[in-house]
């Protein structure tokens, strides 16, 4: 799967290089939530990660392949808030990381429901790659710090593109990363370690540039 999925991300970056009717350049706001949940604990102690929702701010360029078809290469930096319950044989706790560091990078090829107007919606289909930051900070007595496996699998995406002139329009927009999209984050130096269904919704808004 992940040889696959980088695969595809290649084919999705190398599409703008062959052909295009126009660019546009996208910064916007973004907020994220984790929709998925942890599962597959080592045995002995049990760490529980739990990201709570957070926002950032993306940058990307949309590659308008024709004027319904475009491949957008985007990447976000988002931060949320990353506490960890801890449960023992005989003792439940809960320790607060501060802020945790995700940044998503996706390729996705979007089909726009109309060719002109005002008002674009458009649907569209790829693959994303989350980075997790690693966590250097003491999470326990027993714990330094969490190792994140960064994840990589299909992305939905989703939105409305409103045209206020022929160089700038503002835009709205969501992306789901449906599948088990999966993470590891192992506690060192301990052999603990949680898999986790990372499964983000992203819903940003922002400003294009046509050039």
């Amino acid at each position: 799967m992940y040889k696959l999925t980088i695969a595809l991300l290649t084919l999705l970056a190398a599409a703008p290089l062959v052909a295009q009717h126009r660019i546009d350049f996208l910064i916007d706001a973004e907020g994220a939530r984790r929709t998925g949940h942890n599962e597959s604990f080592t045995p002995g102690t049990r760490f529980d990660p739990q990201f709570g929702t957070g926002g950032g701010a993306g940058a990307g360029l949309n590659f308008f392949l024709s004027d319904r078809v475009s491949v957008e290469l985007k990447a976000a930096a988002l931060e949320s808030r990353l506490r960890v319950r801890i449960v023992g044989t005989d003792f439940i706790a809960t320790s607060d990381l501060g802020r945790a560091q995700i940044f998503p990078i996706s390729a996705v090829l979007q089909w726009h429901l109309s060719e002109h107007g005002t008002i674009r919606p458009y649907l569209g289909a790829g693959v994303a790659h989350v980075i997790l930051r690693d966590v250097n900070r003491s999470v326990s007595p027993s714990a330094a710090g969490i190792h994140f496996k960064d994840p990589t699998g299909l992305v939905i995406d989703g939105g409305l593109e409103f045209n206020l002139s022929k160089r700038f329009g503002i835009y709205g927009d969501a992306r789901y990363i449906p599948v088990e999209t999966k993470s590891t984050a192992t506690f060192v130096p301990t052999t603990s370690a949680v898999q986790m269904n990372v499964r983000p919704l992203i819903v940003s808004g922002g400003i294009a540039w046509r050039f």
